[in-house]
């Protein structure tokens, strides 16, 4: 765990030079466009320092999950691609910063770096996922789904009384507009007979 604190420590002492870096690298790879990590790159470089150091439970008390957190501040617009190569970008930056730094990074604390950041990817991209979705089921609107046809119940037949009236049916065009959901089904008979 030595090492994992140390590549914290490091990744903290070179954080904006490792977003600078990242930016840099966004604008010259020709993406286009917003970039999806704008606003999550800041956050998830201090989160990435507090989980290698082991600090995430020692700042402020319990919190949610660090991944969601910085998933929240990535660009719902984005697309998923968009997102995963901005993360490649973010993981080459990194190095690249630590290393242009004179730093060197044993291979087993850069794969705990590497296998955060490849987590936060994950919860990025479900967010997404589930972001997308939801717009997909709004601009769609519910299914309706249709009732069975089931034969209209006729009532059963009164005895007839000389004190009761006997109710005539509407004409049919006298008749309501049928309701949305009943527009294909059959018109059931009006009145008494």
């Amino acid at each position: 765990m030595g090492g994992a604190v140390a590549v914290g420590l490091l990744v903290e002492e070179h954080r904006v030079e490792i977003q600078e870096t990242w930016a840099e690298s966004v604008k010259s790879s020709r993406l286009g466009g917003d970039p999806a990590l704008e606003f999550a790159v800041g956050p998830l470089l201090r989160e990435l320092s507090l989980a290698m150091r082991g600090d995430e439970h020692r700042v402020g008390g319990p919190r949610p999950d660090a991944h969601a957190r910085c998933a929240v501040l990535v660009r719902s617009a984005a697309t998923p691609a968009r997102c995963a190569r901005e993360f490649k970008l973010l993981h080459r930056a990194v190095w690249d910063t630590l290393r242009a730094a004179g730093r060197s990074v044993a291979a087993d604390e850069r794969r705990a770096a590497d296998e955060w950041l490849d987590d936060a990817l994950t919860a990025a991209l479900e967010r997404l996922e589930r972001i997308h979705t939801r717009i997909e089921l709004l601009e769609k609107g519910p299914e309706v789904v249709r009732a069975a046809a089931a034969p209209w119940p006729r009532p059963a037949a009164a005895p007839a009384s000389p004190a009761a009236p006997k109710v005539a049916p509407r004409p049919p065009s006298q008749r309501p507009p049928p309701l949305p959901w009943q527009r294909n089904a059959p018109v059931p008979p009006i009145g008494l007979e």
